[in-house]
């Protein structure tokens, strides 16, 4: 064990950052550079990860929870390890970490568990090696992912360029929300590839126009879940139905069964279904885990927080 991790001693820290749903995803053309400009509006959902931190001859990661799934990488592919290292380079601090995961967001649901995890883990080790520095932790999360800036603020923010330029929204009350994972997976890229498909087949110059979600922040501002449910918009819904068509079916199941709407989280596979109030969110849930094409039901609230140490 070298010398910092001595001084550290058997010392842990813990942080916790939060899934999120897009409640409105508007995507542009595809750039030169291979990705596309968005304009999104995120709300971060009381799904939490959990991140604890402990000094370790090398870095190691092991994982706890519901969620925990043997896709999640344990190598240097896991976007915790990264913002360890990614933190520890920035700062000239060379301290390997035991990084243990519990996992309360499902999977490669387009939910941003991976990038909660960065988010709670750059929090967990700026505090494990002394690091005060907020600016440092924003960039570094730019750099991690296009998510993980907003993983690490929460709560609501309009989110531009790749979705990690933010701007936090004033709303008010709490929105209650179902999420269908699914029994399948999709890959981010290749839903963003068939998206670009379809609009070359439609040949509709409108069909990559960037929208503006005025209607969607007053509907968040004024706390109204049916106003939302009237404006609650993904661009990546149809690229992620022609690759999983059962994704359509989920979604009339919960609107056929009385969600106030149906949205595919982020690139999908997860469906949101907005509902009035928790008893809404029950019943709907009964439901939806008698579903064909459905793995697990989750019921939760938005907005949570951002990214925080845990204390105690």
């Amino acid at each position: 064990m070298n010398a910092e991790v001595s001084q550290l001693g058997a010392r842990s820290v813990t942080a916790r950052a939060y899934g999120k749903i897009n409640v409105f995803l508007s995507v542009g053309p595809q750039r030169a550079d291979g990705y596309h400009d968005l304009v999104s509006v995120f709300q971060s959902l009381d799904l939490a990860e959990t991140i604890t931190l402990s000094p370790a001859a090398e870095t190691a990661v092991t994982l706890t929870g519901p969620r925990a799934d043997t896709t999640v990488p344990l190598d240097s592919r896991n976007l915790a390890v990264q913002a360890v290292a990614a933190l520890s380079e920035a700062a000239e601090t060379h301290i390997p970490v035991a990084i243990m995961i519990d996992k309360q967001v499902p999977v490669a649901g387009g939910m941003g568990g991976g990038s909660a995890d960065a988010a709670a883990a750059l929090v967990a080790y700026a505090e494990l090696i002394g690091c005060d520095d907020a600016e440092l932790l924003a960039r570094i999360a730019a750099e991690l992912g296009a998510d993980v800036p907003f993983a690490l603020t929460g709560g609501t923010a309009i989110g531009t360029g790749r979705g990690d330029e933010l701007v936090p929204v004033a709303g008010s009350g709490t929105f209650h929300w179902v999420l269908a994972t699914s029994v399948e997976s999709l890959s981010t890229p290749e839903v963003y590839r068939t998206l670009d498909e379809l609009r070359c087949e439609t040949s509709a110059a409108t069909d990559d126009t960037l929208h503006d979600p005025d209607d969607v922040v007053t509907a968040l501002t004024a706390g109204d879940p049916h106003a939302l449910a009237g404006v609650l918009h993904n661009d990546m819904t149809d690229a992620a139905i022609e690759l999983l068509p059962g994704i359509a079916d989920v979604m009339e199941s919960g609107r056929q069964a009385g969600a106030l709407a149906a949205l595919v989280s982020g690139s999908g596979p997860t469906v949101g279904f907005l509902v009035a109030d928790p008893t809404h969110a029950l019943d709907l849930t009964v439901l939806l885990e008698a579903t064909r094409g459905v793995r697990d039901v989750v019921r939760t609230t938005a907005p949570a927080g951002g990214a925080h140490l845990v204390i105690g």
